[in-house]
């Protein structure tokens, strides 16, 4: 529109010139065609993209728990650091696995001894060992017992910590909830108020434009003039309202963020409550596994000893087989739980967290350290049923952060609404970003989000409107025909037409103030390529038929000087 503003002004201002020069010599102006730029319809495909703000991940990252929980005697990485897979992360205070690994390897040496006992005809030291196994069996049940008593009373008093911590939890959920629906109708009447200013200067743009084509002060001017100065007023008061409410949507936004971080340590105090309960019950059905784990030996040595006692050898000599090979599931068993307590690097990668450090405690199940593999990088955004439904895995996608983009595929497109956001998960991945698009930052995802293929297409300049309809002049036999079109999807170069026009329609592309329906039309242009108008072509053709031969300049010089006599004798 200010393209065609513009040209229009300087018609106006050569006209007037041209009058004011010329006025006095003629009396009479000779109406000229207009010069015209035409193309053809062409087929094509038309796009429109969308923007998103996605969240980057890495495409492997893993969260290192350790299957037990115990003091951190030693830490040997931090964050940042590259690690390979296999190395030692972390080890766990292991004294009482190893404790557990003596006295499973004193089991299976205490199973062997009484084989040896058996078959050597040792009985007395057999019955000897065998009732200080009893005893001692005996201590450890009760010694379960007493600490799954202790354990229970703590865990009774997690669970009034969790009812407090849930109480908390809610309020600052309903305090969240309030402000975020309160943001959200911010936001809609900044959309609104911004609409209505968008429209209205749209509005005062189009009286501009009429303006500079009104020459006379006639009613219409006057008209428009009052409407711009309404306009004017009206956005104005909307700009007033824009940063109010921008203003408002501020303050919001700040309540709303410590509301949010109020309810992240509510939930996280719960958590670590939740995490309690989880150990101790965790501990103390360990220690119910163990106490029926000292039951069943504590009933295999009292049999043992009864069948000692009537000397049933054959049965006793099968009986400390079977112990042997039950210490050495024991003792396999302590090793396995032993190495719990050194936890290693399962890939290779950069160390994103670190939650541990030495002398600190490790929860079983707690993430202690959070390794990425950052060779791809995943960019997870969420966008509306309409644009998933246009999107398709593989197609790509375009990452831009600080002022660098990266190009990008669809690797997962979510088919489940958000409950809160009604929106659907996107994935793309983005490879070779590297410490470019670092792990939780916030990147401007573009993609396709309408795409018509095989359609009809005009220049964007050569369409107008009217009352909410389209139309586009094409030239005619000579003359420009005023044309009612159908526009679909539109960008800045070119537009869709869906009815109207046909593949031989000669479609005006440039502006003109002298583009009237019905007017006499000259083509220029057509495609991109001059055309010569008849009077040029008709021109060039008297230019060729009179060239001169020598013969010829040389009679026409003679002509010349005869008429020169002539006029000296006349004279």
């Amino acid at each position: 529109m200010n393209r065609k503003r513009l040209i229009a002004m300087g018609i106006i201002m050569t006209l007037s010139m041209s009058t004011v020069a010329c006025g006095k010599k003629e009396e009479k102006t000779e109406i000229s065609k207009v010069a015209v730029e035409v193309e053809n319809p062409t087929t094509g495909e038309l796009t429109n993209d969308t923007t998103y703000i996605g969240t980057v991940e890495p495409q492997q990252q893993v969260y290192v728990t350790p299957k037990v929980s115990g003091t951190v005697t030693a830490a040997y990485f931090e964050v940042g650091d590259t690690v390979k897979e296999g190395d030692v992360l972390f080890k766990i205070d292991d004294e009482a696995a190893q404790l557990q690994m003596k006295s499973a390897e004193a089991s299976y040496s205490q199973a062997e001894a009484g084989v040896t006992a058996a078959t050597s005809g040792s009985r007395d030291l057999q019955n000897y060992q065998t009732e200080e196994q009893i005893r001692q069996l005996k201590e450890k049940l009760s010694d379960a017992d007493d600490s799954i008593d202790d354990m229970e009373d703590d865990l009774d008093k997690l669970r009034e910590q969790k009812g407090t911590a849930s109480k908390q939890v809610t309020t600052t959920q309903a305090t969240v909830d309030q402000l975020t629906e309160a943001l959200g109708v911010q936001k809609n009447a900044l959309a609104d108020a911004q609409e209505s200013s968008d429209t209205k200067t749209k509005r005062i743009q189009e009286i501009d434009d009429k303006l500079g084509t009104l020459t006379d002060d006639s009613e219409e001017k006057t008209d428009l003039q009052k409407e711009k100065e309404e306009l004017t007023k009206d956005v104005a008061a909307l700009t007033e309202t824009i940063k109010d409410t921008t203003t408002e949507i501020t303050a919001t936004s700040s309540q709303l963020a410590i509301a949010k971080q109020g309810l992240s340590t509510a939930q996280a105090a719960l958590n670590s409550i939740e995490s309690g309960k989880t150990q101790l019950k965790s501990g103390i059905e360990q220690l119910k596994d163990g106490k029926d784990t000292i039951q069943d030996n504590l009933n295999t040595a009292e049999q043992t000893y009864s069948i000692t006692q009537n000397e049933v050898y054959p049965e006793t000599d099968a009986t400390y087989v079977a112990q042997l090979q039950a210490a050495s599931v024991g003792v396999d068993s302590a090793k396995m739980q032993l190495d719990f307590y050194t936890v290693k690097a399962p890939i290779s990668g950069v160390v994103e967290a670190a939650n541990v450090k030495k002398e600190d405690m490790a929860a079983a199940g707690n993430p202690a350290y959070i390794i990425s593999n950052k060779d791809s990088m995943t960019v997870t955004f969420n966008v509306t049923e309409k644009a998933k439904n246009t999107m398709n895995v593989g197609d790509h996608v375009t990452v831009e952060r600080n002022g660098e983009t990266f190009d990008g595929t669809i690797t997962e497109i979510g088919t489940m609404a958000g409950q809160q956001t009604k929106l659907f998960q996107v994935k793309a991945t983005i490879p070779g970003a590297g410490d470019k698009l670092p792990n939780g930052v916030s990147v401007k995802v573009s993609a396709t989000t309408e795409k018509e293929d095989g359609s009809t297409l005009v220049p964007f300049d050569a369409l107008y409107f009217s009352g909410g309809d389209a139309y586009v002049y094409c030239v005619v036999d000579n003359k420009l025909v005023r044309t009612s079109v159908t526009v679909g999807l539109m960008d800045d170069d070119h537009a869709i037409i869906e009815d109207g026009l046909d593949a031989d329609s000669l479609v005006v592309s440039n502006w003109s103030s002298k583009l009237r329906n019905g007017a006499d039309a000259e083509i220029v242009s057509l495609n991109g390529e001059s055309v010569a108008s008849p009077e040029q072509e008709e021109d060039a053709a008297k230019e060729e038929a009179t060239e001169d031969t020598p013969a010829d300049a040389a009679a026409e010089n003679e002509k010349t000087d005869n008429s020169a006599s002539d006029e000296e004798a006349a004279e």
